[in-house]
C-alpha cells in the first residue's frame, strides 16, 4: 500500500476549495486537477458537456483485466449566507478544515487523484484499467457524469468518494420532477360558471396527490413526495377565470419505480378527480433513475470490504443512502456496480461545511486497498 503523505493531501484538497466552481462554472478548478495529474504523469483527456463545462478524464490501461472507475465532482452548491471566513480560503481548527466544498466533495476528488497516481506508479502489483474522472454540473443536473455514460463508458465496478466514511453506501433512491399542466375555460371573474378554473382544478389536485398518490415504499430506500409548487392565472391584475396552472411534483423513486410508473399514477389520481379540467403530464430535468448494489458475493464488494476491514478494524456496514449522486447515472442507468466512500464531513449544503482530515488519508489507503485487490495481477 502506498504512502499518503497528510501534508500533501490537506494542500492538495487546499487548492481546490480556493477555486470557486459553481454549476456551469467548474473550469478553472478543473484545470488545477487536470495540471496536477499531467504532473504527475497520468494521461489526461478533457470532456466537453452540454454546459461547456469540462469533465477531466485519466485513463490508465495495464494490460487485460477489469475495470474501475473512480469518480468525484467538482462542483459545489452555491455558498449559503453566515460563513464565519471567506469559504472559499477556508480555515483550520485542528483537525477540522472548514470551507466550501471540503466535504462535498473536493475531498474525495483529492482521494481519487492519489490513489490514480499510486496505482499509475505501481503498476506490478494489479491489471486491468483505472478510470479517475472528475465530473461537473452534479449539484444540478448532472450533466458531467451524463456526458461521460453518453461517451460510451464501460466499467465493472465504480467508486464514488460522496462523503460516506462509515461504511459504504451501495443504493440510493432516484427523483423524477413532475409537471402536471391545467387547462380549464376562461371566463369573466363575476360569471365563474361560466368557465372552468384552472387555478382551483390545480389545487384540488396539489391538495390530495400526496395522499392520492402516495410515495412507494422500500423496506430499504427512503421515499416521499412533496407539492413544490401551484402557479395559475396572470401576473397581471384582470377580472378573468385562470384559463392555465401548473403544478410541480418532486418524488423520490425506488427500486421498482420508474418515469414512466410514477407519470401513470399521476394521471390516474387526476382522473379519479373527475375534474372539469384538462391534466397534461410531463416530466422535466433532472430525472435521476434509482439504483442498488446489494452483491455480498460480488468481487467488488468483497474487495472494498478486505480493504475496509484491514484499514479501519471492522466490517463495513453496507447500506442505502438518502441522496442524490452520480453512482444514480452510472449504477442507475449505466448498470455499473457502485460503492459510495469518501471522507467524513459535515454541514453539506450548509455554512461552515467541513472535513475531517485525518480521514483522507484513510480513505486514500481504503480505495487503493479495495482497486489493488479488484485488479489483483
Amino acid at each position: 500500500m502506498s504512502h499518503i503523505d497528510f501534508d500533501e493531501s490537506f494542500d492538495l484538497m487546499r487548492s481546490l476549495v480556493a477555486v470557486r466552481s459553481y454549476p456551469g462554472e467548474e473550469a478553472a478548478a478543473q484545470h488545477v486537477c487536470a495540471a496536477w495529474l499531467e504532473a504527475h504523469g497520468l494521461p489526461v483527456t478533457v470532456q466537453s458537456t452540454r454546459n461547456g463545462q469540462p469533465n477531466v478524464i485519466a485513463t490508465i490501461e495495464n494490460g487485460p483485466g477489469p475495470t474501475l472507475l473512480l469518480n468525484g465532482h467538482m462542483d459545489t452548491v452555491l455558498a449559503a449566507q453566515g460563513w464565519l471566513h471567506d469559504p472559499w480560503q477556508g480555515w483550520r481548527e485542528g483537525d477540522l478544515y472548514y470551507g466550501l466544498g471540503a466535504a462535498d466533495m473536493k475531498s474525495g476528488v483529492v482521494v481519487n487523484m492519489l490513489v490514480a497516481r499510486a496505482l499509475a506508479q505501481n503498476r506490478g502489483a494489479w491489471r486491468g484499467t483505472l478510470i479517475f474522472s472528475c465530473v461537473t454540473d452534479e449539484e444540478a443536473l448532472s450533466l458531467g457524469a451524463r456526458a461521460l455514460h453518453a461517451s460510451g463508458l464501460k466499467a465493472d465496478a465504480c467508486v464514488v468518494t460522496e462523503p460516506y466514511f462509515e461504511g459504504g453506501a451501495i443504493g440510493a433512491p432516484g427523483k423524477v420532477l413532475i409537471r402536471a399542466d391545467v387547462t380549464g375555460k376562461a371566463a369573466h371573474g363575476f360569471t365563474p360558471w361560466l368557465g372552468v378554473n384552472a387555478g382551483i382544478e390545480a389545487a384540488r389536485f396539489a391538495a390530495g396527490v400526496c395522499e392520492g398518490v402516495p410515495a412507494l415504499k422500500h423496506d430499504k430506500v427512503p421515499s416521499s413526495q412533496t407539492v413544490l409548487s401551484i402557479h395559475a392565472g396572470s401576473e397581471l391584475y384582470v377580472i378573468t377565470l385562470p384559463e392555465t396552472a401548473r403544478v410541480l411534483v418532486t418524488r423520490l423513486i425506488v427500486p421498482g419505480e420508474t418515469r414512466e410508473s410514477a407519470l401513470a399514477a399521476m394521471r390516474a389520481f387526476a382522473d379519479s378527480l373527475h375534474s372539469p379540467a384538462r391534466f397534461e403530464f410531463a416530466t422535466d430535468e433532472p430525472y435521476y433513475a434509482p439504483w442498488a448494489f446489494d452483491e455480498p458475493g460480488h468481487p467488488f464488494t468483497q474487495a472494498f470490504a478486505a480493504s475496509y476491514t484491514a484499514e479501519r478494524g471492522a466490517a463495513p456496514e453496507l447500506y442505502y443512502g438518502g441522496g442524490i449522486t452520480d453512482a444514480n447515472v452510472f449504477s442507475g442507468e449505466g448498470g455499473i456496480p457502485c460503492i459510495c466512500h469518501g471522507p467524513l464531513g459535515g454541514n453539506f449544503h450548509q455554512c461552515q461545511e467541513w472535513v475531517d482530515l485525518t480521514s483522507i488519508p484513510i480513505t486514500c489507503r481504503v480505495v487503493e486497498g479495495a482497486a489493488l485487490r479488484f485488479l489483483a495481477a
